[in-house]
């Protein structure tokens, strides 16, 4: 053999190691450590690894099971999860009371921040839709709920609904087809790449310091929710969309409307979606006006009336009702439930304001537990 002969024949042998060495260490990654390794680093790992590590299914693949879709609430960030401290076994969210209570395996395909084209179309085509031969293969799922969150599901809408504005106008025709190219096709090879870009999280993530709990938490001088007979202090908190004009509003609409469709076109599982309230419209207050985030996310603080809090809540569950009910899901209002939890005890914090506690997230899985073979589902009930 030639010189130039032996010297390809040598690269191609280092290339063909490499190539093994990249896939076995994937593959022993994402199939047989990922379970044990700290909670906490699950937003640096591939969506579809992370779902097999989960804790509230029997075995490592779910069987004939729910899936939870939505933002962070549908992950379980919340106290809960900062006591944890990265140990899964001590993680309890809504996911884990669903199982319990129901003995079903129960998955998240929540991801923090996620609108409806992310959490309707983007994960489950991502983690339901994309074969990879490192994972085993997932069934359709039985039931999927979906959690829409009022605090700032519309305003991630508005993201897509602006992108689409850049090049038209924004109509449903546009919304579909921007959602169908962008959020409903997986990348391509990501099932050669997971390692790759889940090294490259974990080094953006070092370089860039993101922001702490801390620090996304601003305080108020005078928030005081009402809860058990007792005035509690409470930090700025999330509310629902008060400051959406109408123009911004129906464009955010749409793309939950568009998002819900594609889902409903794609998936033949049952579907209900869940309306979360705000911690702003959840609580009764010792005072009229209230501190709240302000255009989510620039963390503005601005005090808004607490009785414009809740028209506001009332008005967006309605609208999304009725956007769920035209698709013929199911609807399922949890301000009721929620709002008599938070009237005897806090189901937010302490450190946590922009989730569920423990008591939080228990009244959510007990309640979805309960009504789960329902066929019907709750109109938007308003305060009594």
């Amino acid at each position: 053999m030639s010189p130039a002969g032996s010297r390809l024949a040598n690269a191609a042998l280092v290339l063909l190691s490499l190539t093994v060495t990249y896939l076995a260490a994937s593959f022993l990654l994402f199939r047989v450590f990922i379970s044990g390794l700290p909670i906490n680093l699950r937003p640096h790992f591939p969506d579809r690894a992370e779902v097999f590590a989960q804790t509230s299914k029997a075995g490592t693949v779910p069987r004939d099971y729910i899936a939870l879709l939505g933002d962070s609430y549908a992950e379980g960030q919340g106290d809960g999860l900062l006591d944890a401290n990265g140990d899964r076994a001590k993680l309890q969210h809504s996911a884990h009371t669903l199982q319990r209570l129901t003995a079903r395996d129960i998955i998240s395909l929540g991801i923090g921040g996620a609108g409806s084209a992310q959490a309707m179309v983007r994960q489950p085509a991502r983690i339901l839709g994309d074969g990879c031969f490192l994972y085993p293969r997932l069934d359709p799922p039985r039931r999927i709920f979906i959690y829409f969150y009022e605090g700032n599901d519309l305003d991630e809408n508005g993201y897509v609904a602006n992108v689409v504005a850049q090049n038209g106008a924004v109509t449903r025709e546009n919304l579909a087809r921007y959602i169908a190219q962008h959020y409903a096709v997986p990348p391509r090879l990501r099932c050669l790449t997971d390692l790759a870009e889940t090294g490259l999280k974990m080094a953006q993530f070092l370089a860039t310091k993101p922001e702490s709990l801390e620090n996304l938490r601003r305080p108020s001088a005078h928030n005081h929710v009402l809860a058990g007979g007792m005035a509690h202090a409470a930090p700025t908190l999330q509310k629902p969309p008060v400051e959406l004009g109408p123009q911004a509003s129906d464009a955010s609409l749409m793309v939950f409307d568009v998002s819900l469709d594609w889902l409903m076109r794609n998936f033949q599982s049952a579907i209900t979606v869940v309306y979360l309230p705000s911690p702003a419209a959840i609580y009764r207050h010792a005072d009229a006006a209230v501190d709240v985030y302000w255009r989510w996310p620039l963390m503005n603080v601005q005090p808004v009336l607490a009785a414009d809090i809740y028209a506001a809540s009332q008005r967006t569950c309605e609208q999304i009702r009725a956007l769920t009910l035209a698709h013929g899901a199911r609807f399922i209002d949890m301000r009721p439930a929620l709002r008599a939890a938070g009237a005897t005890a806090l189901i937010h914090g302490p450190r946590d304001w922009n989730h569920f506690n423990d008591a939080g997230y228990r009244v959510l899985g007990e309640t979805l537990a309960r009504t789960i073979d329902e066929p019907a589902g709750s109109r938007c009930a308003d305060w009594d």
